[in-house]
């Protein structure tokens, strides 16, 4: 029969290790919260992030629209040059405006990252926004859905939707058809934001 002193010793170290075990319990509980709040924290600031290139490629696109309605028709403009090859200054190239009178489409391999250099190289020049609260500036550029330069018409490939169209580089499906009065312009708007972030974004506007 064990004495008591000794009954005592087991029970303060049976105790003891239940307690460790708790102990344990608990710090491992602690580590899954912290890492629940840091994921938690990671993916807000990404959201914001995400939100904040959103908005300024808007503003980006929203710019690009405004040049283009402010040319759309125009034989002569303070923001253009004439062109020998049309009535209107959006018949042929305006480099130094960001403007190419006919579409290029990404190769097979080939990024949208990859077009917009070759599309830079190329001499035209990507036109850039002020940068914004967040540090992010935005550039564009303006592509007329055409296959050649000169007054937009059925010949040169501006009478029709651009699903329509096949020059054999982008995905490009269905038979939509549109009037030989609408022409369609392709917006390409790169983001460079905080931690050298880099996003693309696209908008088809018809005028």
């Amino acid at each position: 029969m064990l004495s008591p002193q000794r009954r005592q010793r087991r029970q303060s170290g049976f105790v003891m290790i239940i307690v460790l075990i708790a102990l344990a319990i608990m710090s491992m509980a602690a580590i899954g919260l912290m890492r629940t709040v840091s994921s938690s924290a990671s993916i807000a600031g990404n959201l914001a992030f995400e939100q904040a290139a959103a908005t300024s490629a808007d503003q980006a696109v929203e710019t690009a629209v405004t040049w283009l309605e402010n040319n759309s028709g125009q034989t002569s403009s303070s923001t253009a040059s004439a062109c020998s090859t049309g009535t209107s200054v959006l018949a042929c190239d305006q480099a130094s405006h960001g403007y190419a009178a006919t579409r290029t489409d990404p190769g097979s391999t080939q990024s949208w990252s990859q077009l917009w250099t070759q599309l830079v190289s190329a001499g035209y020049t990507a036109i850039q926004l002020s940068q914004d609260s967040s540090g992010n500036t935005a550039a564009y550029l303006i592509q007329r859905m055409c296959a050649s330069t000169g007054d937009a018409s059925s010949t040169n490939g501006c009478g029709s939707s651009p699903l329509t169209v096949n020059t054999g580089g982008s995905k490009k499906s269905g038979s939509t058809q549109t009037s030989s009065t609408q022409v369609y312009y392709r917006i390409t708007v790169k983001v460079s934001g905080p931690r050298n972030t880099v996003s693309f974004t696209q908008a088809m506007v018809a005028l």
